[in-house]
């Protein structure tokens, strides 16, 4: 067989990169955007928060600006307040203090401060560690805290920790053994043995005088290659202990079921946004609020202009598209990559925001009267593909940005998206239409509804009938007999 090579040319369809990224971040909930930014940040050194640098006033939205929003606060107070004379007028004093006040608080009310979250391991360490350390010792067990693993564990060595932090390993083992201290008991732990160790030492605290306790920790601490080892250990243990066979046994049954090597699994890893029980509050992606204007909407997550370009990138990046400053190969790579990385990132979480905006107020056109109503029975069918024709965009898209994400509504009942489109809805309409029109004695079987829907123009099967009917729970046609 004779092997040659040619050259041909073949046009193959690829999808742009940037749209991938567009999609992908559309795609994403309010907390999956948070955590999608805050590593953003960690991996492109052009793109910055404007909390992190001082603001020039020129805020596209001050009030959410901290450094707008403050200097206004401060403006505030400096003002020269008007004082007027008591009045004695005790009643009136107290609903202007605590009416208007109160009125005031509900115009700018968070509806997602007030909704469940579950707390990080994170989060509940810094609490802790607030309490047990002095403030200048506080940035060491911060950074400790931040190295903890899923489980709970320390992620990182002592020596490499000094090193990065270019303090001594005395002083971080210091602060380590307070950060072992608290609750989950295992919490820092280096290895599994440390982490067995401290829950057994936890447990001896509050039963210092129990046997198997007493046992587990001398093994674990003295034996612990055998332990781990396979049962036929048994013996030396027992012997390099001073207690019986049966005793090791027992030790060991009760590290096996009382202790745990994941003390972090009763809390959250900071990623996650699903709740882990029924019990849990979903945080809406999406909140509509009723004003006297109508209906206005905010989409949760943050601020698209919270986001800009480093200055010093900004100016290099704009010294190379001029043409003018001396600067290498290797530095103009860097910062062009990094700066249209920057822009690029910042106008999809603008263009997500305007998407998820434009969806909701035209789902808000099409469904007033649920809004109105708080009635899932003035929903109206409507589909996915409706609201893209509405709005000119694909039907993918519209998918996207609805997918796994929840609204909040006036109310404050907080729904899934999905609740929205249900193009079935007209059907289940006319059926319970045909079914309450019907004679009482006489009432329709499931294949006579499906022949009235048939004259109607609408084809279904009596299967459908069937499960629309259950749906909605209609009895049968013999159970509704009167």
């Amino acid at each position: 067989m004779l092997l040659q090579q040619e050259q041909r040319q073949v046009t193959v369809q690829r999808i742009d990169p940037k749209i991938i990224m567009a999609n992908s971040i559309l795609q994403l909930n309010a907390l999956e955007v948070l955590q999608t930014i805050e590593n953003e940040i960690m991996e492109n050194p052009a793109l910055e928060t404007l909390d992190e640098v001082l603001c020039d006033g020129n805020c596209v939205d001050p009030s959410s600006c901290p450094h707008c929003s403050a200097r206004k606060q401060r403006e505030h107070d400096e003002m020269p307040s008007r004082e007027t004379p008591d009045s004695g007028d005790h009643e009136t004093e107290y609903e202007t203090i605590f009416g208007a006040n109160m009125t005031e608080l509900d115009e700018d009310f968070d509806p997602v401060s007030n909704l469940e979250a579950e707390m990080t391991l994170q989060e509940h360490l810094r609490g802790l560690l607030r309490a047990a350390i002095s403030g200048e010792d506080y940035w060491i067990g911060e950074y400790l805290i931040h190295y903890l693993d899923d489980k709970g564990w320390l992620g990182d060595t002592i020596e490499n920790i000094s090193a990065d932090l270019d303090v001594t390993p005395e002083k971080i083992l210091e602060v380590l053994q307070v950060l072992q201290s608290f609750d989950p008991p295992g919490v820092g732990a280096r290895d599994l043995r440390e982490c067995l160790l401290l829950q057994l030492r936890f447990l001896l605290e509050e039963s210092p005088h129990h046997k198997v306790l007493i046992w587990a920790e001398a093994m674990v601490e003295k034996c612990w290659d055998h332990v781990v080892s396979s049962p036929s250990r048994i013996p030396k243990i027992a012997r390099a202990i001073g207690i019986t066979q049966e005793e090791v046994k027992q030790a060991t049954e009760f590290i096996r079921s009382h202790l745990n090597p994941n003390p972090a699994g009763q809390y959250r890893p900071p990623w996650t946004y699903r709740p882990t029980n029924h019990k849990t509050s979903v945080r809406p992606d999406v909140v509509i609020r009723r004003t006297e204007l109508g209906y206005e909407v905010d989409v949760m997550g943050a601020e698209p202009f919270s986001l800009s370009i480093t200055s010093s990138y900004r100016e290099i990046y704009g010294q190379i598209k001029k043409g003018i400053g001396n600067h290498s190969e290797d530095e103009k790579k860097h910062i062009t990559e990094y700066v249209e990385r920057a822009e690029l990132f910042i106008r999809n979480l603008n263009q997500r925001r305007h998407t998820l905006r434009l969806i909701t107020k035209c789902i808000i056109d099409c469904q007033m009267g649920f809004l109105e109503t708080n009635s899932r029975q003035f929903l109206r069918p409507l589909t996915r593909t409706q609201v893209a024709k509405m709005l000119n965009i694909h039907e993918s898209t519209v998918s996207r940005a609805t997918a796994n994400k929840f609204v909040q509504l006036p109310n404050q009942e907080v729904v899934g998206f999905h609740i929205f489109f249900n193009s079935s809805l007209s059907i289940k309409d006319a059926i319970e239409e045909i079914i309450q029109e019907e004679n009482a004695t006489r009432p329709l079987s499931d294949q006579q509804i499906a022949d009235k829907l048939r004259e109607r123009g609408i084809n279904v099967a009596r299967r459908t009938i069937v499960k629309y009917r259950e749906a909605q729970k209609i009895l049968s046609s013999t159970r509704r007999r009167q």
